[in-house]
Formats: C-alpha cells, structure tokens, sequence
C-alpha cells in the first residue's frame, strides 16, 4: 500500500495496482492529516478540528467512527496483498500511521532530493536524473481534497520544497551544461509563478549561454515590468547583477559554477511532523524584509560559486541568505493571495451595491407627479372597461 499526498490525497494498492477509493472528505481529510503527520500521533482534538473545524462534535464516537472506517479500508488492502494489518495505531492521546518512508510519497520525495543535494557538486548529471525522479512523484496540488489546519501546513509547506526542488533542478542541469534543455521548462515556469525571481535567473544564464543575449536581458526587462506593476518593487540585487554580466559578456557566465546558487541556498528538508527531539535554543526572529520601489534597502546576495559577497559574511549573528530569501518568497506569496483576495472582495461589493440600488429604488414611494400619472392611467382604464 502506498499512502499518496503530491497530488490528490489517496490511498493506492500497489499489489492490484490500482487507486483504493475513498467515500468521503471526511475520510480523506483523516488520511491527509495522517500522512502529513506521519511518524508522530494526532491528539484526537487537532483531528476533530480537522475534520469538522469549528463544529466538532462533542462525542468522540464520531471520530472514532471516521478511523474505524478508514482503518478498516486499510486492513482489507493490506489482507488482500499478504500485508499484516493495523496500519493506524491507537493511543490514548490520538491516532498515528504505521509505514515505512517509501510508502509515502512525501517522504520519498524528501529522500530523494536529499540524496541528489548531496551528489549536485560533484555529479551534477546524477543529481539532474535524481531531481526529476523525485519530480515524477507529483500528480497535482498538493493534499487536493484534503482540508483543515493540518493539511493546509503541509500543503504548503510540500509546494515551497517542490519549488526549491526545481531552483536545485535547473542549478544542477546548468552546471551540466545541459542549458538548452531547461529553456522550455522555465520560460513556462517564469510565466505560471512570475514572482519567483529565481526562475528568471536561471533562464537568463541559459539563454546567454545559448547565444541568446538579446532575450536574455528581455528575461530581465519581463521581470522588472511583473515585479513593478504587480507588487511595486525591483528585482532583487542579484537579478540585476545578472544583466550587467550578461551587458558586460563576463567570463564567469560561461563557468559551470558561477550560474548556480549557493550551496546552502538549494531545498532544505520540510518537516511535516513534529518527531521527538531535543529542544533547539530559542533564536531571535529574523526582521521583516521590505524592498521599496524607489530604494530597495540591500539583501544578502552570494557571488557566483557560493562566496558570500562583500560584507555579507554568514558569521557573527548575522541572518542566513536562504532563511531571508525563503521569508521574502513567503511575503510574495502572501501578496499575491491578498492581491487576488481584493479583486474577488471588490467585485463582490459591487455586485451587492447593485443590488441595494436596486432594492431601495424598488422600495422608494413615488413622488407626487409620478403619483398623479398613476392615477391617470388607473382612472383611463376605469372609463375604458
């Protein structure tokens, strides 16, 4: 059995190869927030607000109807592939999932691009093949059909590491010099997530090496004209660095290393769960990153082949260039949600003061020459019948 989250949330039975149905969102809900929190157990509180939100029922039978449902579902599969039963595990906190890292597709995910990160410096042919068998793994959105706090976490927290998988994907390929392979791929990606600024980066090298300088600095000219009218803010530093060593023909373009991101800014593992650890000391939150139009305040930026740049030493206290690169992404994100969030909020308004108008012109008494045309009319008639 294979318990399936990049994508649509399922169950597969792998011995008859086929999709093992699921009759409800409730019960999918239930195995999403399983999945997410795979390794630790659910307190049936954060389960019953998962399934049900703010109306939770009060008994706990009905929560334990819910598993009993999908527990059964899983004994049958397993019974039916030679299998030993009892995949959900009961505790008097709440329920877990027993299974092994390779039957969760998230897991699998997360191994394996581990394993390509390790190899990306010095095999980045096998770290290419790694990364997109990892990649093959998603089938859609992430945790589709699934709801509730749990799984709307792991969703995206599971899109965020897919994305970082790709930036890591074309890093590699470009130290292969495999460049004209990935143009395609990430002239569609700088057109369906325009606002991650890496993609364009990365597209920019590609064409430059390519022969491409003219489109090239048209990448950049793209990226500048989105980020303006969409957020009202530059590229970031590195971006425009970018087009003054296409503008200027600098030799470390053509080097395989100086295209690629620095070491410690490549996919970093998502944790989906909160397995037993010992507890981190508390750090000091990071302050928020603001970039205005007109003086956009400097962000940590790494020279080609990972250096940190002048006076951005990773030392002494100072924030990690991957930890602020991934809340500025987050911050992006979050405006662009707003920003479709206002249009929606807008046209609602409008369409509900149009039926106000509507309603109060509907309610509003006639005037006394409307009044008197009224009677008129009526008076006409009576003469006529």
């Amino acid at each position: 059995m294979k318990f399936k989250v990049l994508g649509p949330t399922e169950l597969y039975d792998n011995v008859h190869q086929h999709r093992v149905p699921l009759h409800s969102h409730k019960q999918r809900t239930l195995l999403g927030a399983l999945i997410v929190k795979y390794g630790s157990i659910v307190s049936t509180e954060q389960l019953g607000e998962e399934v049900w939100g703010e109306l939770t029922p009060r008994s706990a039978n009905a929560l334990q109807a819910q598993v009993y449902r999908l527990r059964r579902l899983m004994d049958r599969v397993d019974q039916e592939g030679g299998q030993p039963p009892q995949r959900l595990i009961t505790r008097d906190s709440g329920y877990g999932l027993r299974a092994d890292p390779e039957q969760v597709d998230s897991e699998l995910f997360m191994q394996t691009v581990v394993r390509a990160r390790r190899c990306a410096e010095k095999a980045p042919v096998l770290a290419e093949k790694t990364l997109r068998s990892a990649l093959r793994l998603w089938r859609g959105t992430a945790l589709q059909g699934s709801r509730g706090p749990i799984c709307a976490a792991g969703a995206t927290m599971l899109e965020e590491s897919r994305f970082s998988a790709l930036e890591l994907l074309y890093d590699v390929s470009l130290r292969a010099r495999m460049h004209q392979n990935i143009i395609a791929e990430l002239e569609e990606l700088t057109i369906s997530h325009p606002l991650r600024e890496r993609f364009y980066d990365q597209l920019m090298v590609a064409l430059y090496r390519s022969g491409h300088q003219a489109q090239a600095l048209g990448v950049y000219e793209r990226a500048r004209r989105h980020l303006a009218d969409a957020l009202g803010i530059n590229p970031v530093p590195a971006l425009s660095k970018r087009m003054q060593q296409i503008l200027s023909h600098a030799p470390e373009l053509l080097a395989p290393q100086a295209a690629t991101a620095t070491e410690g800014s490549g996919p970093q593992r998502v944790a989906l769960r909160s397995a037993p650890r010992s507890p981190a000391p508390a750090a000091s939150p990071a302050p928020p990153v603001r970039r205005q139009p007109t003086a956009p305040p400097q962000r940590p930026v790494r020279a080609p082949g990972g250096t940190p740049a002048a006076g951005q030493s990773g030392a002494g206290g100072q924030s990690d260039p991957a930890v602020l690169g991934a809340e500025v992404r987050q911050l992006r994100s979050l405006v662009q949600k707003l920003m479709t969030q206002q249009q929606a909020l807008v046209s609602t308004v409008g369409h509900l003061s149009d039926q106000l108008g509507e309603a109060l012109k509907a309610a509003e008494p006639p005037s006394p020459a409307t009044a008197a045309i009224r009677s008129q009319r009526r008076a006409v008639v009576l003469q006529h019948d």
